[in-house]
C-alpha cells in the first residue's frame, strides 16, 4: 500500500490575547520608565505589569505600540483618557432669552415653559413674569394671565417696566370682560407710559384703542391681539 506524501507544516508559535496576535521578542526597556517611549499612551488604554496595555476594544504589547511614532499616532489617538463632555446649564438670561425668542416665533407654549424655567431661577423677575403672561395671553389662557401680570406688576423696579404690564393686563380684563378693570388698568398704563418717558407708538395706539371700544362698547367685544411689546433687556442677554 502506498504511504500518504509528507505534507510540509509551517509552524509558528503565536499567543491571542484579547482579539491580538504576540510575536514572542523581548520587550525592550525605555529610560523615561513608562511602558512607552517619552510616556505615550493611547486614549483608552490601560497600562499593566505584565508589559501589556489593555483596551475596552483590544489588548496590544507595550513595545509595539512603542514603535510608533507620537507624532503620526497623535493625528487618530490622544494622550490619556479622552475627557466625557459635560453639559453646561442654562443661565437665567438664557431662559429669558429663549422665552422671548419664542415669543416672536409664535411659539407660546415653548415660551411659557422658557420662562417658567426662568422664574424658578429668579422668582422676582418681572420680565420673566411679564414673558409669562405674554405667553399665556396669547393661549387665550386669561385667568393664568391676569396673576401673571399682576407679578410682573408687583416686581417692577419702576415706570419703565410696568407700563407694559398694565396694559397686558387691561388687554385680558377686557377679554374677560371686566371693561371697568380694563379701563382703569389701561388708563395706569398710559401713566406710567408718560412717566417712564419711553416710546413705543404701536403699543400706545393700541392702548387708546381699547380705551375707546371699552367706552363705545357696553356688550362683549372681539378678543384682543397681544401687545407686541417685549423689553429691551430681553436683548441684552
Amino acid at each position: 500500500m502506498r504511504s500518504a506524501a509528507p505534507i510540509p507544516v509551517l509552524v509558528m508559535s503565536v499567543l491571542v490575547l484579547s482579539g491580538c496576535m504576540v510575536f514572542s521578542t523581548a520587550a525592550p526597556v525605555f529610560p523615561s520608565g513608562y511602558p512607552y517611549a517619552d510616556g505615550f499612551v493611547p486614549s483608552g488604554m490601560i497600562t499593566g505589569t505584565d508589559g501589556w496595555s489593555h483596551g475596552s476594544l483590544f489588548s496590544a504589547p507595550n513595545w509595539l505600540l512603542a514603535q510608533i511614532d507620537p507624532d503620526l499616532m497623535s493625528t487618530v489617538l490622544d494622550y490619556g483618557y479622552t475627557p466625557v463632555p459635560t453639559e453646561v446649564p442654562k443661565s437665567f438670561e438664557d431662559y429669558v432669552a429663549e422665552g422671548y425668542a419664542a415669543l416672536e416665533g409664535g411659539n407660546y407654549r415653548a415660551a411659557y415653559n422658557a420662562f417658567k424655567k426662568a422664574i424658578g431661577l429668579q422668582p422676582s423677575s418681572s420680565d420673566a413674569w411679564y414673558g409669562t403672561a405674554l405667553a399665556l395671553e396669547s393661549q387665550k389662557r386669561y385667568l393664568s394671565a391676569l396673576d401673571a401680570y399682576g407679578q410682573a406688576i408687583s416686581f417692577a423696579k419702576g415706570a419703565g417696566s410696568n407700563w407694559a404690564s398694565y396694559a397686558g393686563k387691561g388687554r385680558v380684563l377686557y377679554s374677560l370682560n371686566r371693561f371697568g378693570e380694563a379701563k382703569t388698568a389701561l388708563e395706569t398704563a398710559i401713566a406710567q407710559y408718560e412717566k417712564a418717558g419711553v416710546s413705543h407708538p404701536d403699543e400706545l395706539e393700541e392702548i387708546y384703542r381699547l380705551l375707546e371700544e371699552i367706552s363705545g362698547y357696553p356688550e362683549p367685544v372681539p378678543d384682543v391681539i397681544p401687545s407686541a411689546y417685549i423689553p429691551a433687556t430681553a436683548h441684552s442677554v
